[in-house]
């Protein structure tokens, strides 16, 4: 039976083939020579050197520190003239290792093609290294020959083959040998062969000889090729060809392909001994320097020096800045000094779309303003239901929203004394007052700081220390909770609140009265940040004005122009206290739609919404996800109304996406990640093609700027390699109140957020997440803090140790389980370890599993080896402990 071509089961939109599991790129192939084709990257290069318009007298190469240069007809004459010699004088077979060891010179790029063209093994290293560092390379790469100059000859061992010194007469012989046949073909090099064995750190430890193939190499100079010959097509011109200056050595990753890549474009480069800022102005004067690589000092330098006015830099067309981070103000310095020339930030991810304007940051505006000032422009009437409670079946039009919201502030104002800057405290089951108090208090200036009504009383008295609110807003099921405030306590549900809604003869532009700085703190969210226990982050009305624009940046593109926008009806399962039921309330105002809440979920009574009101979309957590793929009640119900499903909180598993898909064709379901501490969304999927990329959470929002790091090294990480997520943009918190420390944990000078999760990006800018740095368990999309239930653990007299690791669940994606160490003669049962924190902590955060152990397995620093643990667990069994 013939096999199936993957190929025809691809998802053009997606790339995806269900029946391999693998996404394939969507830009038009890259025609590669055929792998069993004998082909060394030196011979593909120079095959695409000699077909394009260069003549030979074009420079190649330029030594400016010894005056020195190389045509391009020259370099050619050279290889070939050296790998004869090489041939003839030295017995070298191919595959052998050459260990090279020398400053850039107009050499080291003739070296580096004769003995790929032979077959022989290129291996540079860092003529500062020391003795011994050179001499762990040789035993690493088993070089049996080497390439050096005077200086550094001393540092070589004794080779089968000896040193060649660059720098001496017997070098310089060699490439100028006559009556050479054609030998650069003469020998047949396979493209799985090793090209260069180039030095890296990898992760950690010792340095380690990283092996690149010719089919390696060949397939980046491939691309290079392409994006050079499109450059010259899409504006009629010759091919591209810069002219660079190379600041990064040629024995690095980036110089080594980057040197092959000048030889493939038939460009110039221009090397020089030892770098100094002023020598290297004067060479980009001297030869019109198009392009250089840069590291963030040089870019430094070029904004704060007077030298850059010493010369014409007019030529300069592009830098590309790398390893390291590059603040964002001194890249804004450097484009205002220099607004011709193209700051390309490698190790960075933006997003794929233009940035959305924000307003001035001088202009006083809060986010409750900002909101409604959009909202008046929109198509709603006053009549358009604004909230539902499908619990009590209370409802609030837009009209009655406003008047409440402007009512409520006035009273607020007459009643009580509270100031710009005050933290009022929300404690309160979903309902129609809470938007109401939201944007009264963020038109006020007033901080809102809503928590989980559920929380204990420790909890939240930790809460309230943290954010120091001077009034709350409570239900009489939760005023209990609340210690003693300046102002005191507000119920809710008390015929006092209700009047506080229905005043008349107020002033118009109550809200407008008073002068909100975006920069203010417009919420205190709760998180538990990376580690430990709560932390209160504070949130801005900028970064909420940032969110809000990019969400209606979104909306008014879908409804293209004047276009009436259809409107949503979303059923709200996040609450309220939450950053994504939060903003997302926000965004619901913004764009005039409707909103049902539920005082308690119950999956059924959503469905039972959903159909009732007509519901378009919601926001869902995996195990919600689950629930519509596995239960029969989503027959019971007509939820044609159903357009789209948001999935965030934690990872969802690619058989449920694809089982959700098969399920229900017509709704999207759409993922995305974010944080309380980039006020929500930082990443998302948008349409139907990126929600196809399963695994995925999307790709950057706009305004958004992502790197993943290296957590041992802090090295800004390609494409396909895991690392920490860092983001940055205008959503990033402004830190955590009342606590330096973590905040500067978090966020480093430069504005980067330290997420703490495991990601990488793909190569079209897709983001997925694999892990996580930090301990945190994720319950049903609530973050629970293993040390805060340890510390709980640790206070019950009969247990003398204990850990706690997430346990995987279907239904809520992880549970915190328990290893518990008992105290001699106790007979501590799981329920009761059970029962001991259910009393003293919120539902989502009780332990669910148990197991008792002899020890806590730790570091000799007393850290618990928390993954021994998560892996005894799966592998094992508990019947087994």
């Amino acid at each position: 039976m013939a096999e199936t071509d993957p190929k025809r089961l691809m998802d053009p939109k997606t790339g995806f083939c269900h029946q391999t599991g693998t996404y394939s790129s969507l830009r038009r192939p890259l025609p590669l020579p055929p792998i069993n084709q004998p082909l060394s990257v030196a011979e593909f290069c120079l095959s695409l050197f000699q077909r394009t318009s260069t003549d030979g007298s074009t420079t190649f190469v330029v030594n400016e520190t010894a005056g020195e240069s190389l045509s391009h007809s020259q370099f050619v004459s050279q290889v070939r003239s050296l790998a004869y010699s090489l041939q003839q004088r030295y017995s070298l077979s191919q595959n052998d290792v050459a260990f090279v060891v020398s400053p850039p010179s107009i050499h080291i790029p003739v070296v580096y093609f004769a003995l790929l063209s032979l077959g022989i093994i290129v291996s540079p290293s860092n003529p500062l290294s020391s003795n011994s560092e050179i001499a762990y390379q040789i035993q690493l790469s088993k070089s049996v020959i080497a390439f050096a100059t005077s200086k550094a000859f001393h540092k070589i061992p004794f080779l089968k083959h000896g040193t060649i010194l660059l720098d001496s007469p017997e070098f310089l012989s060699m490439l100028t040998e006559s009556n050479i046949d054609n030998i650069i073909k003469s020998v047949k090099v396979n493209q799985s062969d090793t090209a260069a064995i180039l030095y890296s750190s990898g992760t950690t430890g010792r340095v380690k000889g990283v092996m690149v193939t010719h089919r390696n190499l060949i397939g980046i100079l491939a691309i290079i090729h392409r994006y050079n010959m499109d450059q010259g097509k899409d504006n009629g011109m010759p091919p591209w060809r810069p002219v660079t200056f190379f600041t990064v050595p040629l024995f690095h990753a980036f110089g080594f392909f980057m040197l092959l890549g000048m030889v493939l474009s038939a460009s110039t480069v221009v090397l020089v001994e030892r770098f100094d800022f002023e020598e290297m102005l004067r060479a980009v004067e001297k030869y019109k320097v198009t392009a250089m690589p840069v590291s963030p000092p040089v870019v430094v330098a070029f904004v704060k020096s007077g030298l850059t006015k010493k010369y014409n830099l007019s030529s300069l067309q592009r830098l590309g800045c790398g390893g390291a981070s590059l603040g964002e103000e001194m890249a804004q310095r450097f484009r205002k000094k220099f607004p011709n020339v193209l700051l390309a930030q490698t190790g960075i991810y933006n997003c794929l779309t233009p940035t959305i304007p924000l307003p001035p940051i001088s202009q006083p505006l809060s986010a409750a303003e900002f909101c409604f000032s959009i909202f008046n422009s929109t198509f709603t009437d006053g009549a358009t239901t604004f909230s539902v409670n499908t619990t009590t079946g209370e409802a609030l039009s837009y009209s009655q929203l406003v008047s409440q919201v402007r009512s409520l502030a006035y009273s607020l104002q007459q009643r009580y004394s509270l100031s710009q800057h005050d933290v009022a405290f929300i404690l309160s089951p979903p309902s129609i007052h809470v938007p109401v108090v939201y944007f009264a208090l963020l038109s006020l200036g007033i901080v809102v700081s809503p928590a989980n009504p559920l929380s204990s009383k420790s909890e939240i008295a930790h809460q309230i220390q943290l954010s120091k609110p001077v009034v709350a807003f409570v239900t009489s099921e939760t005023s209990h909770k609340i210690p003693s405030l300046t102002h005191g306590t507000i119920l809710l549900d008390s015929p006092e609140f209700l009047s506080l809604l229905t005043q008349s003869n107020i002033v118009n532009g109550l809200t407008k009265s008073v002068k909100v700085n975006q920069s203010d703190t417009a919420a205190i969210l709760y998180s538990s940040g990376t580690t430990g226990r709560v932390k209160g982050v504070m949130i801005t009305h900028r970064n909420l004005i940032a969110m809000m624009a990019v969400i209606h940046h979104q909306n008014t593109n879908q409804g293209q122009g004047n276009e009436k926008r259809p409107r949503s009806v979303t059923f709200f399962t996040v609450p309220l206290f939450h950053v994504f039921g939060f903003f997302m309330l926000l965004a619901v105002v913004l764009l005039g739609n409707t909103v049902v809440l539920v005082e308690r979920f119950d999956f059924e009574e959503m469905l039972r919404a959903v159909e009732k009101y007509k519901v378009t979309g919601m926001p869902v957590s995996p195990p919600l996800a689950v629930a519509f793929v596995k239960s029969d009640l989503t027959k019971k119900y007509d939820l044609s109304s159903l357009q789209g499903l948001g999935c965030g909180g934690a990872p969802l598993g690619k058989d449920i996406a694809m089982r959700f898909n098969e399920k229900f064709p017509g709704v999207l379901l759409v993922q995305g990640y974010g944080l309380t501490e980039t006020s929500g969304g930082a990443t998302r999927a948008i349409g139907p093609e990126e929600a196809g990329r399963y695994g995925s959470v999307g790709r950057l929002a706009e305004n958004m700027e992502g790197k993943i790091v290296d957590p041992e090294t802090g090295e800004a990480l390609p494409p396909g390699q895991r690392g920490e997520l860092w983001l940055r943009g205008p959503t990033v918190m402004k830190g955590y109140v009342g606590d330096e420390k973590a905040t500067a944990e978090t966020l480093d000078s430069e504005g980067w957020l330290k997420t703490g999760d495991i990601c990488y990006f793909d190569s079209e800018g897709f983001l997925y997440v694999v892990d996580r740095l930090k301990e945190l368990i994720k319950y049903k999309a609530y973050q629970v803090p293993p040390a805060e239930l340890e510390h709980l653990l640790h206070s019950h007299p009969e247990i003398v140790d204990a850990a706690v690791i997430p346990y995987p669940d279907e239904e809520a994606g992880q549970i915190p389980m328990a290893y518990v160490v008992r105290n001699p003669g106790s007979n501590i049962t799981q329920a009761q370890v059970m029962d001991f924190i259910a009393k003293q902590v919120a539902p989502y955060k009780k332990i669910r599993r148990v197991a008792f152990i002899n020890s806590i397995p730790k570091t000799p620093a007393g850290k618990i080896l928390r993954r021994e643990l998560i892996n005894h667990s799966l592998s094992n069994g508990l019947s087994k402990l």
